[in-house]
């Protein structure tokens, strides 16, 4: 009942507040709703995490959740909780890998690339990201190194 009265509410503020959806540009209205929908998602799966406290991909798709909402610090705990009750949980790594660069830890980001890599090897996506992370990396050294001016 709870999913049809938010839909409705969705609907019925849409469409009493054409000039709103306007002003804001059309994809508004959609941004909004989705966003509603990833914080739904996240009570679910916090729900299913305190039933399940040992399902890594409970506390996996609780990352995935908290991620789409630019969450970082739970997302990067719920993606550790996962690693830990299934080590070699390569999404898990990598989405943590994510996590740390959003939160500007790209040491920390490459390791967890690294063993997305030791886990499946033939990952191109993750070499690619592994690449670009480490010129980063050395190019902020270099600017951290270089004496002011």
């Amino acid at each position: 009942m709870k999913g049809i009265s938010l839909a409705i509410a969705v609907s019925l503020l849409s469409l009493g507040a054409p000039q709103l959806a306007q002003a804001q540009g059309p994809n508004h209205n959609a941004a909004a709703a989705q966003q509603q929908r990833y914080q739904e998602a996240e009570a679910v799966w916090q729900r299913i995490v305190a039933q399940q406290p040992n399902n890594a991909a409970a506390h996996y798709n609780l990352g995935i959740a908290q991620a789409q909402q630019q969450k970082w610090e739970p997302a990067l705990e719920s993606y550790e909780r996962a690693i830990e009750l299934h080590p070699s949980y390569a999404n898990a790594h990598f989405n943590r890998g994510r996590a740390l660069f959003k939160l500007g830890d790209f040491e920390a980001a490459g390791q967890a690339y690294r063993q997305v890599i030791a886990l499946e090897p033939q990952n191109d996506l993750v070499q690619a990201l592994l690449a670009e992370l480490e010129i980063l990396t050395q190019q902020g050294s270099n600017v951290a190194a270089s004496p002011a001016e």
